[in-house]
């Protein structure tokens, strides 16, 4: 009696145990998979690893303690490498972003603080502006079309933003925890900052920044301290993936949900590493090369999360319709989308980028458009924080209006607070009134409207009503 006794105070024990190493975050029984590729022919570690236009781009890395200008380019969907041109400077541990199909390569060991831009369509290498404060080890995002890089060597918190369509730097607020080494990835509009290592070694800390507000916030700890690790976004959730931690190398896989602020551990890697390089294509993640202790890896992987497997449907019946300096986009809804991601490229097919997030409306109106210009457009959906594949693509170009528009309008505005104003507006005044309106109800635009008033105006030079969006409870428009 005794023996079974001391047998369930083991158990009991043991149970206990399982559930304190499991606080902060959950296990989940819906872990995704990993599926061996063919080799990367180059190993290496401290590599640059991107997604461009559909294909995976493996740039520069470390060989023999040497930095190398090697560039293999990885075909998905035929798993297949091939070789392309070089790049121009040889380096390893930099930052690496794509904007506009365009891959660029900052910093790093063995640069410095220079900045190559590479062209996939035509195999060529562009010098650009140099970051202005030399590093290496620091974590890269791209955001709507600007590049933000953070921290870096010596355990620096500083962030500057790159824009290419400039080609200029710009300094913005720096990050709370000073780190090298760390993983950077963006999801829903904000950028994530996720482990590294500090003064005191491994961190844990997750900081979140807005690039809207240039703010910084601490978010949920990652359940594993490390270093050197891969991070990337998938499906709206963010993976730390390898890396190198307290006991050594890691393969463990962590899934980070941005709107929950919680983790999930999922399924691991074959075999720890860390300095690999990571990428998102076709909602799968790709790990690629990196190092087993001293041994440097050409093993590629790729991770299948269960988002991928039930992703949501995607938008249909996307409809483009052009008016002056402005293209209205309507589609049908999907079921239970939490948002909408509006994707824009002015080539059909693509590149896109993204040019509205959470849009809670099936329709939008885009007003930063050139007349004249043909826009393709793509919808997405976001479901349970899963990101759908894009809808049809609809295009449209606006045109300035050759069509005079005739008659009048009295329009009556009513007030949240129940106040009326009442103005006489020709057709062309009303319709301006009603796209700005629209637009701002799709988040897009000034946050007032301003009309002029060429009646009373007694003494003054000009009077004009400011109406401010947020105040508008409904408007009646009587045409005459």
């Amino acid at each position: 009696m005794k023996k079974k006794f001391n047998v369930l105070i083991a158990l009991l024990i043991l149970v206990v145990l399982l559930s304190s190493t499991n606080i902060g975050f959950a296990v989940d029984e819906n872990l995704g998979s990993w599926e061996t590729k063919t080799s990367m022919p180059t190993a290496r570690p401290a590599l640059g690893l991107i997604e461009a236009n559909g294909k995976i781009y493996a740039i520069g890395g470390q060989v023999d303690s040497k930095s190398i200008n090697t560039v293999e380019e990885y075909d998905p969907a035929i798993d297949t490498w091939t070789t392309k041109a070089s790049m121009p400077t040889p380096r390893h541990s930099f930052g690496i972003a794509e904007v506009n199909g365009k891959i660029y390569c900052i910093g790093g060991m063995g640069s410095s603080n220079i900045v190559e831009e590479y062209d996939p369509a035509t195999d060529t290498w562009t010098t650009k502006a140099n970051m202005p404060i030399p590093r290496h080890h620091f974590g890269i995002a791209e955001l709507n079309g600007k590049i933000y890089v953070i921290g870096g060597s010596g355990g620096l918190d500083i962030v500057e933003e790159y824009d290419p369509a400039t080609d200029t730097w710009t300094t913005k607020a720096s990050m709370p925890t000073p780190r090298i080494r760390l993983g950077v990835a963006e999801a829903g509009g904000k950028i994530y900052a996720i482990g590294g290592f500090i003064s005191s070694g491994h961190t844990d800390t997750v900081e979140e920044y807005d690039p809207v507000t240039d703010t910084w916030t601490t978010k949920a700890s990652m359940p594993t301290p490390r270093y050197n690790l891969g991070v990337v976004e998938a499906n709206g959730k963010i993976y730390a993936i390898g890396g190198v931690g307290a006991a050594g190398g890691l393969d463990i896989v962590e899934e980070y949900d941005p709107e929950a602020d919680t983790w999930k551990t999922k399924a691991s890697m074959s075999a720890p590493r860390n300095g690999l390089g990571v990428a998102e294509a076709n909602g799968k993640v790709y790990a690629v090369g990196g190092r087993i202790i001293t041994d440097n890896l050409d093993t590629v992987e790729v991770f299948t999360p269960l988002s991928t497997q039930q992703a949501p449907d995607a938008p249909t019946n996307l409809t483009a319709t052009a008016g002056d300096s402005q293209i209205n986009l309507s589609w049908d809804a999907i079921t239970d989308a939490m948002s909408y991601t509006i994707k824009r490229a002015t080539t059909s097919g693509g590149p896109y980028t993204t040019r509205a997030i959470s849009v809670t409306n099936t329709s939008y109106t885009d007003t930063d458009v050139t007349n004249g210009i043909t826009y393709y457009y793509v919808v997405s959906a976001i479901v349970s924080g899963t990101e759908s594949p894009n809808s049809n693509e609809a295009s449209a170009t606006p045109e300035v209006s050759t069509s005079p528009q005739t008659g009048s309008a009295i329009v009556v505005i009513t007030m949240v607070n129940g106040a009326e104003k009442e103005y006489d507006l020709t057709m062309t005044e009303v319709n301006n009134f009603i796209n700005w309106y629209e637009a701002k109800d799709n988040g897009t635009g000034d946050a007032y409207y301003t009309i002029e008033k060429d009646w009373n105006t007694g003494p003054f030079n000009s009077r004009k009503d400011y109406i401010i969006f947020d105040k508008i409870c409904f408007f009646e428009i009587n045409e005459y």
